[in-house]
């Protein structure tokens, strides 16, 4: 199953980077590096979606692009979520 939630991508002041979800309530990644921060989004999601899934089996909308503000620091990107299939490890 995969899902697709909407993120801004963004340099924190203090340094490193940050993902989050417009759409997954509280859910983000950090990294020192853009590409460290894709992967720990990615991660988190996977757990807020599993456990989501788990207790109410319902997932938010996801919020178009064209409702999306942005400061000129961030950036949109697209979340790409291939959960993993039951019984394989991760």
């Amino acid at each position: 199953m995969t899902f697709y939630y909407p993120a801004k991508l963004y340099k924190k002041p203090e340094g490193g980077y940050r993902v989050e979800y417009f759409d997954l309530d509280q859910c983000f990644g950090d990294g020192a590096t853009e590409d460290e921060a894709l992967a720990d989004a990615r991660a988190n999601a996977i757990d807020w979606i599993q456990l989501e899934l788990a207790d109410t089996n319902d997932l938010p909308e996801v919020t178009h692009k064209d409702d999306v503000n942005l400061t000129p620091e961030e950036r949109f990107v697209e979340m790409m979520i291939i959960m993993p299939r039951e019984g394989w490890d991760e």
